[in-house]
């Protein structure tokens, strides 16, 4: 069973009586003719404007401490790439091979051999919580204490990072570091920015930027000749020009010649002596076994005129 509230009037004003509720509080209640000592039962407690202001900047404050813990979370996270997340690298090379992981801040995250000389340079090399200078630094100052760089010698350094403009300005940085650090070591050493490139590769390559002169040979040409010098089967007044193969060369084969075709022999008829006469011996159709031409000593034919006569229709000459 609910115990009933009840009221002892402590304080009694012209506006408000204090009383005290069971739990031990004092609240101010409008004073409705109460008199010190009075017990009562039910009050109307008095409310002041500034207690809705505080509860109104209670809220704030709250809401306040919420967007601060979101903007210190979103912060935080972003701090945290920035400082632990990997961005980028950075390529070292001398002769040991080098790869030296960056946060975006700058930050050495990892130092890793490529190379056996590489491995052998950074086996007991402890780089945690350093920055990228003074890895670099110290790299090299190991390159040297282990005769891998020696004066007159080489570095070259090359950043690769998703921002060309992180690259550029990491790649300045850290060449006027390296310098600057081992001028004051007292060595020369060149510093390249980007692929170290092989001497062999350097010299093919400056022998190819200067210009190269190129002698193409032209094959001698002879004067025509004519068809028999050039032993030709064409005329000298045929049309065509013949030439004479250059010396060290291999004429083409001449294609054979093709003779034309012999006429066909005329068919006479067997049985007509008049057509079958010539003046030409066993022109005739008739067998003649002796062989005997049809012309006598004096040039006469033995058959009379023959069809292919002069203009006296003879073969006898006319004193």
């Amino acid at each position: 069973m609910e115990k009933e509230t009840n009221y002892l009037v402590v304080e009694v004003h012209n506006a408000y009586a204090v009383v005290l509720d069971n739990g031990g509080r004092f609240i101010k209640a409008a004073n409705c003719g109460y008199e010190v000592g009075d017990t009562i039962d039910s009050i109307i407690p008095m409310v002041y404007p500034q207690d809705k202001r505080k509860r109104a900047n209670t809220i704030i404050r709250l809401a306040a401490s919420i967007a601060a813990c979101i903007c210190l979370g979103i912060f935080g996270i972003y701090e945290y790439q920035y400082v632990y997340t990997e961005y980028g690298s950075i390529h070292m090379q001398i002769n040991p091979e080098v790869e030296i992981t960056l946060s975006r801040s700058g930050r050495v995250l990892d130092v890793e051999g490529e190379n056996e000389d590489g491995k052998e340079l950074v086996r007991d090399y402890e780089y945690k919580g350093k920055d990228k200078e003074t890895v670099v630094d110290e790299l090299a100052d190991l390159a040297i204490e282990q005769q891998y760089l020696a004066d007159a010698g080489r570095i070259s350094i090359e950043v690769d990072a998703r921002s060309d403009e992180w690259v550029r300005k990491m790649e300045t940085e850290l060449s006027k570091e390296l310098n600057s650090y081992l001028q004051g070591q007292g060595i020369t050493i060149e510093v390249i920015v980007g692929p170290m490139e092989d001497e062999d590769d350097t010299e093919s390559k400056e022998i190819l930027e200067k210009p190269q002169s190129v002698t193409i040979p032209i094959p001698e040409m002879t004067d025509q000749t004519d068809d028999s010098a050039a032993g030709s089967d064409y005329s000298g007044d045929d049309g065509v020009t013949d030439y004479a193969a250059p010396s060290g060369t291999t004429s083409a084969p001449a294609a054979p010649s093709s003779s034309a075709p012999a006429p066909a022999p005329v068919q006479s008829d067997p049985g007509d002596d008049s057509g079958g006469d010539s003046s030409y011996g066993g022109g005739d159709n008739s067998d003649d076994s002796s062989g005997n031409s049809p012309y006598d000593s004096q040039g006469n034919s033995s058959y009379g005129d023959s069809s292919y006569s002069g203009s006296d229709g003879d073969n006898d000459d006319d004193d």
